[in-house]
């Protein structure tokens, strides 16, 4: 288990690291083509746990449209309960998690993500492909918003 951090007096541990997904896909590789990659990012709770999870998603294509290599790792970190009610709003019915906190756990999750696909590609072609330093502040830039369905509600 990781030492509990701080990061804006929130505090928090790392509980857990996935690779969740790692294809290449050679045939869509040309050597020589100009590179580009995208990122997405996709955030999840466990209430129970008390438990925020980041994925990221990284995908390299050339021209075409089809990637030739996808990587998507997610990271679990455990929230301490003082904290966790701070984001508790609407009488438990909608949790928010203020952008910056989730853009350092995003950076932490791509981290992980940029070891994964250095040891996943290590003695191949595609090892020369690396994830560069993201500035996931600019994807997250807005506080992280989850709703939750009242049981009985309307829908």
């Amino acid at each position: 288990m990781t030492e509990k951090k701080q990061t804006d007096g929130i505090g928090f541990a790392l509980r857990k690291i996935s690779l969740d997904q790692f294809a290449v896909l050679k045939e869509a590789y040309q050597e020589g083509e100009k590179v580009g990659f995208d990122v997405s990012l996709d955030f999840g709770l466990d209430t129970g746990q008390k438990m925020f999870r980041v994925s990221s998603r990284i995908r390299f294509s050339q021209q075409k449209t089809q990637p030739f290599l996808v990587i998507e790792g997610s990271s679990v970190f455990a929230i301490e309960p003082e904290a966790w009610e701070r984001f508790a709003f609407e009488g438990g019915q909608a949790m928010v998690f203020p952008h910056q906190f989730v853009a350092h756990l995003a950076a932490l999750n791509v981290g992980s993500l940029r070891g994964m696909l250095y040891v996943k590609t290590q003695d191949t072609i595609f090892n020369q492909f690396l994830i560069p330093t993201i500035n996931v502040a600019e994807i997250v830039s807005e506080d992280v918003r989850f709703d939750f369905a009242v049981p009985g509600g309307d829908a």
